[in-house]
């Protein structure tokens, strides 16, 4: 496989290991009497689990699960990383936008009352 698709891969799929790992932190913090979480909780740890198989597959260097977890959560945050500078410019592209907008006339404003 080529190592930019590869790379693209690892990233993917640590932040989808992130992801699940913030829901389940969020499922069980946020516990009420009403609140069912076993099942959500059991498949986002199944989802883990096979993202961390898959990493393992496809790197040979990685020896362990928990390796594999670690490795893909750090992968993860660099993902995210990378992509929040991109964000940013987008944001200030849409304020510089919405600044420089010309409003439309208002009969109301300039009426006296």
């Amino acid at each position: 496989m080529n190592s930019t698709l590869l790379e693209i891969l690892y990233y993917t799929i640590g932040g989808f290991m992130l992801t699940n790992f913030s829901l389940i932190i969020f499922q069980l913090f946020s516990l009420h009497p009403y609140s069912k979480p076993t099942i959500p909780v059991v498949v986002q740890s199944f989802l883990i689990f096979i993202s961390a198989l898959i990493i393992n597959s496809l790197n040979d260097d990685i020896e362990t699960i928990v390796d594999a977890i670690r490795i893909s959560l750090v992968w993860g945050i660099q993902g995210i990383l990378v992509i929040i500078p991109i964000l940013y410019i987008i944001m200030i592209y849409f304020l510089l936008r919405a600044s420089f907008r010309k409003r439309p006339f208002d009969d109301l404003l300039d009426s006296p009352e």
